[in-house]
């Protein structure tokens, strides 16, 4: 199953996609969550330390290549869960797209 949440800010999305990812992964299912927003909020409705965050990595701009045969991740989902994710006391693996690097970015 794959779930995207879109809509209005202020609209509750982050609050929530992390208790949906919450309570599928209590259910024993494998949940990765990715957080797209500009000011990624994800880890502490995960429960995840927001400290946390200052050590992992984003998502690098070449993860994805164009083929003939159309775009393809240019590492296996294992190896990009391995190198740029954190996991949540409930099993969710948090993978995050951009951090801003201070006030107006994003």
């Amino acid at each position: 199953m794959k779930l995207a949440v879109a809509g209005k800010g202020g609209s509750g999305k982050t609050s929530f996609s992390g208790t949906v990812a919450r309570l599928l992964a209590r259910d024993g299912r494998r949940v990765i969550a990715i957080d797209g927003d500009s000011n990624p909020n994800l880890v502490v409705t995960l429960g995840i330390a927001p400290e946390r965050m200052h050590d992992m990595p984003t998502l690098p701009s070449n993860l994805l290549r164009r083929t003939e045969e159309g775009i393809e991740l240019s590492k296996t989902l294992e190896e990009i869960c391995t190198s740029h994710s954190l996991e949540g006391p409930d099993g969710v693996t948090l993978l995050v797209m951009a951090h801003p690097q201070h006030a107006g970015t994003g």
